[in-house]
């Protein structure tokens, strides 16, 4: 049995639909499962050591990039697609997993011949793991589950471990990755409060990490100037695949919503998550490894505004950095 798995956007998307794809191939261990994904997103599939094998359209597929736009960019895209789909016929799978279904996934799977596939739900108000299972499902695969117990590879490990201790690590103290890296001020815990959590953290005897894009490069800085050697910052310093190594040697995290937290919680590290604005029941991912303090409760939640319209982020701020600590603690 041959499998393709479609799932082209977004790293913590991505990261969400593994421990189903682990599940899988633990169910049907002579089945081939390979990936269709962006090649951004390659190098995260590749760590977690799950498919036979990874495919990738060329081109520009980042819609923040002045590229994407206009005719030449569509155009661009459209032929990447043709493509790799031509490469992918050849494969002659029996199933299709499309957990994109977007306009590409969709052609991919008309120029490929796949008659028997499934379509992720975009819409259902449900987070999103679940809908990869239920994708799954009217696949025909109903004991698919959420199993966040990838099996990385030796490669994966040891790379994230080095980076570690190279940064400052004594590979004995555990580490706890705070992610202060909201989208907008709504989706923000705040410094402040990331600050405090820090410094109570570090008082408990835990080393404190910092990782993601350079979008918070000038905040991390401040973090580093606060916590010195009590901080690793790597913010800007890995790619995809060293930072599934490096998450893989922490002992829990506490985060914004982020791509990083998404990857975390498929790693089935013990981890909080705030997410303010965000639509909870799309985003808070089921397991008891994971606590999701939320808006859903309020009045305005899960309002996915990028401003409040009450100017105080009441959803977020109710949290304290003390209440936050202990429900970490006890989760660790």
């Amino acid at each position: 049995m041959k499998i393709l798995v479609i799932r082209l956007h977004a790293a913590g998307d991505t990261a969400l639909s593994f421990p189903a794809c682990i599940s899988f191939k633990k169910n049907y261990p002579d089945a081939e499962i390979d990936l269709l994904t962006l090649k951004n997103y390659s190098t995260l599939a590749d760590a977690f050591n799950i498919f036979n094998n990874i495919y990738f359209p060329e081109g520009n597929f980042d819609y923040k990039h002045t590229s994407y736009r206009g005719y030449s960019g569509k155009l661009s895209r459209y032929k990447s697609i043709f493509k790799i789909s031509a490469v992918l016929r050849r494969m002659k799978y029996d199933k299709i997993i499309d957990l994109q279904n977007n306009r590409y996934s969709r052609l991919v799977r008309k120029i490929t011949g796949v008659k028997d596939f499934s379509e992720f739900d975009n819409y259902a108000p449900k987070p999103h793991s679940i809908r990869v299972l239920e994708t799954f499902d009217r696949a025909g695969f109903k004991e698919v589950l959420n199993l966040c117990k990838p099996q990385l590879s030796f490669d994966t490990l040891h790379k994230g471990e080095t980076i570690l201790k190279k940064n400052g690590w004594d590979g004995i103290r555990k580490i706890i990755l705070i992610n202060p890296a909201g989208l907008y001020e709504t989706r923000r815990w705040g410094d402040e409060n990331y600050f405090a959590l820090a410094q109570k953290l570090i008082d408990e005897g835990f080393i404190i990490l910092l990782a993601g894009t350079n979008d918070i490069k000038e905040k991390a800085n401040e973090y580093s100037r606060r916590f010195n050697k009590n901080l690793i910052n790597l913010v800007g310093k890995t790619s995809l695949y060293e930072i599934t190594g490096v998450i893989s040697c922490i002992s829990g995290a506490v985060s914004d919503d982020s791509g990083l937290f998404h990857i975390t919680w498929a790693l089935g590290k013990p981890g909080i998550l705030l997410l303010g604005a965000t639509r909870s029941d799309w985003t808070c991912q089921p397991g008891n490894h994971t606590l999701c303090f939320n808006s859903s409760d309020l009045e305005c939640g899960n309002c996915m505004k990028p401003d409040c319209k009450y100017g105080d982020i009441r959803c977020l701020n109710r949290f304290t950095p003390e209440f936050v600590l202990e429900k970490l603690l006890s989760l660790l």
